[in-house]
C-alpha cells in the first residue's frame, strides 16, 4: 500500500494521527485538523475519497502528491505524510496558521518592503523548485500563506498543477492555471517552460502593490486577449507613490519574450528586493486598501460560484448515469 509514494507511511492514518475537526472543504475532499501522536506535531490532513475522483482528477492529486515528497524548501508547504488506501487518500501536510496572504494586507499597512520580502521568499522557493525540474504553474495570491501568525514566512502552496519535467522534457504543452495570472506563452499552443512563474509572480507583485489585476475583463476571451498582448499601466493614482524600482521589476516580470524575462536570480539581485530601507514610506493609501477589501471578495463570490458550479455537475452527472444505466437495463427499443 502506497508504495508509489515516497513518504508513504505503513498502517492506518489512525495509528500516527488523531484526526481533528473540519477546518476547510474543497474540490478534492476535506481538510481536518491533526495531531502527531508521538510528538503533538499540529498539522492538516486532506482527506480524498478515490470514488468521487475521475482518472484525470486521480492523476493530478498523484502528481501533487508525488511533488510534494520533491518540496522540502521552507518556503513551500510541507507534506509530512501519506496514506495511500483502497478507498482515500490522505495527504499530511504543514498546517499553515497565519492566514492567506491577502488577509494579511487587507488587515495591515502593506509597504512596498512588505511586498519585497514576499517576491524575494516566492522567488527562493521557485528557484528550488525549478533547480528539481518542478514547475508550478498555478502562482497566485490563493496559493500563499504565512506559515506562522506573526506573518514572517510565506508558504507556496497547492501543486495539484505542478508538473515535474525530467530530462528529456524541458518545456510544457498543458494549457492549465488561473487565467488571469497565467503567462501568455501558456494560452498558446507552443511549448513553455518554467518562466511562466515568472510571469505570474509579475501580476502577483502588480496587485500586491496596487489592488488589482493588470490584465481584467468580465469577458474571459477579452481577458485572453488582454493577456496575450502583454499591455498594462501604472496611470491610475494607486502607482503615484510606488516606486521606480518597484515598476521596473513588474516590467521585467510580465516581460512577453520568454528569452528577455528576468531568471530568479535576477529577481534576487533587483534593486526592489535589495534595497529596500526600514524607513520605506510607500504604505497603502485608502483608495489601495479598498482595492483589496473587493478583490478579497470577488475572490470569495468566485469560489462560492465554483464550488455551486461542482456540485451541480456532480447532481447532474449523477443523474445521468442513474438514467443511463435505466436505460441499458430496459434493453433496445423496439
Amino acid at each position: 500500500m502506497g508504495a508509489k509514494y515516497g513518504k508513504s507511511s505503513k498502517g492506518r492514518i489512525e495509528e500516527y494521527w488523531d484526526i481533528k475537526e473540519k477546518l476547510g472543504q474543497g474540490s478534492f475532499g476535506t481538510v481536518r485538523k491533526c495531531i502527531r501522536k508521538k510528538d503533538g506535531l499540529v498539522a492538516a490532513v486532506k482527506i480524498i475519497r478515490k470514488r468521487d475522483l475521475n482518472k484525470k482528477e486521480l492523476k493530478t492529486l498523484d502528481r501533487e502528491a508525488e511533488i510534494l515528497t520533491k518540496a522540502t524548501h521552507p518556503n513551500c508547504v510541507l507534506l509530512y505524510d501519506i496514506f495511500d488506501t483502497k478507498h482515500h487518500l490522505y495527504l499530511v501536510m504543514e498546517i499553515c496558521e497565519g492566514g492567506e496572504l491577502f488577509d494579511a494586507i487587507c488587515e495591515n499597512n502593506f509597504t512596498e518592503k512588505d511586498a519585497a520580502k514576499v517576491v524575494k521568499q516566492i522567488t527562493e522557493a521557485l528557484i528550488y523548485l525549478h533547480e528539481k525540474g518542478i514547475v508550478h504553474r498555478d502562482l497566485k495570491p490563493e496559493n500563499l500563506l504565512y506559515a506562522t501568525k506573526d506573518r514572517k514566512n510565506i508558504k507556496l502552496m497547492d501543486f495539484g498543477l505542478a508538473k515535474a519535467l525530467d530530462n528529456d522534457d524541458e518545456a510544457l504543452e498543458t494549457r492549465c492555471g488561473t487565467l488571469h495570472y497565467v503567462a501568455p506563452e501558456v494560452l498558446s499552443k507552443n511549448p513553455y517552460t518554467h518562466a511562466c512563474d515568472f510571469w505570474s509572480l509579475g501580476v502577483v507583485l502588480y496587485v500586491l502593490l496596487c489592488g488589482y489585476l493588470p490584465f481584467y475583463h468580465e469577458e474571459r476571451a477579452i481577458t485572453v486577449r488582454l493577456v496575450r498582448s502583454g499591455k498594462f499601466d501604472f496611470d491610475d493614482e494607486e502607482w503615484a507613490s510606488v516606486s521606480d524600482t518597484a515598476k521596473d521589476l513588474i516590467r521585467k516580470l510580465l516581460e512577453l519574450d520568454v528569452n528577455k524575462r528576468i531568471s530568479g536570480e535576477e529577481i534576487l539581485a533587483h534593486p526592489f528586493i535589495t534595497e529596500q530601507a526600514e524607513s520605506t514610506k510607500a504604505k497603502n493609501t485608502d483608495k489601495i486598501q479598498k482595492n483589496f477589501a473587493n478583490f478579497k471578495e470577488n475572490q470569495q463570490k468566485e469560489k462560492v460560484h465554483a464550488l455551486l458550479a461542482d456540485a451541480l455537475y456532480q447532481v447532474y452527472l449523477k443523474q445521468w448515469q442513474s438514467e443511463a444505466d435505466k436505460e441499458v437495463a430496459a434493453g433496445p427499443v423496439e
